[in-house]
């Protein structure tokens, strides 16, 4: 036997139905967040293609657009920082990294943008807090290991700042980075028989780059061995930039301790 529908049945199908709908139709505010994604990610798109052609000032600016339509989105605010610090524009590079870790305190990589930044702010202090979060973030990586050495050497706390490369060692045996500013760091305290015990190795290494050769050089220059630092300082440089170099060699194997230290400190790679 059947039953015939009530009107109160009907009533509560209809608004059963009219429920399920309604759960399926965004709202206005919905509607308008999905749109502002998609116009942030088209941007970002075009910004990344724009920057890779070499224009880096219109990409900030389409970086800037992207973060204005995602005001809580990392990636723009991270393309902000490392578009804005290839600029050399430290001050807007800082405030994308800062307001990074705002919104996402637990980004190693907003973190370690925060972090040479500063270096390049001359903030070494507040580098290194960002620094050490960038290692406890990212353990496995040397980087925040370096970037607490270079801050820790700009404040002149060279024995903690090698403890920091040496850890960093631990995680890349093969880093030229971290070979290079500890090699350095025990220069500036005077120790060159184990800074050149750590780059000397490296002297015919295909991977060794400009930088890591000139600063062996610098080393041997500091020693007095003015041939070895001639030699491998001609392996990049023209006879002229050679006999210049030598000469600052010189004038820094005449300063005090402190006034060298600050000079070599400009050699210290984040």
């Amino acid at each position: 036997m059947r039953h015939p529908i009530t009107p109160f049945a009907v009533a509560l199908i209809s608004i059963l139905a009219l429920s399920s709908c309604a759960e399926m139709v965004k709202t206005f505010d919905q509607m308008q967040q999905d749109d502002q994604q998609s116009r942030a990610a088209q941007l970002m798109r075009i910004a990344d293609s724009t920057a890779q052609g070499g224009d880096l000032n219109s990409a900030l600016a389409l970086y800037r657009r992207a973060s204005a339509f995602a005001p809580e989105e990392l990636p723009p605010l991270i393309a902000i920082g490392d578009t804005a610090f290839r600029l050399s524009l430290f001050d807007q590079a800082a405030k994308a990294y800062e307001q990074a870790t705002r919104i996402e305190p637990n980004s190693a990589t907003a973190h370690s943008g925060s972090g040479k930044t500063l270096i390049a702010l001359a903030q070494p202090k507040a580098a290194l807090f960002h620094y050490q979060a960038t290692s406890r973030l990212a353990a496995d990586q040397y980087g925040g290991y370096n970037g607490q050495g270079v801050a820790l050497d700009l404040l002149g706390r060279h024995g903690e700042a090698q403890v920091r490369y040496r850890d960093g060692l631990k995680k890349s045996p093969d880093s030229l980075v971290l070979a290079n500013n500890l090699a350095l760091s025990l220069a500036i305290e005077g120790d060159f028989d184990a800074a050149l015990e750590i780059l000397t190795p490296y002297r015919n290494n295909p991977r060794a780059g400009v930088r890591l050769r000139q600063n062996l050089a610098l080393i041997y220059g500091l020693t007095g061995q003015k041939n070895r630092a001639a030699a491998l300082a001609a392996l990049d440089l023209k006879e002229n930039a050679v006999l210049n170099n030598l000469k600052y060699y010189e004038k820094l194997r005449t300063l005090a301790p402190a006034e060298r230290a600050k000079a070599l400190l400009g050699a210290v790679t984040p």
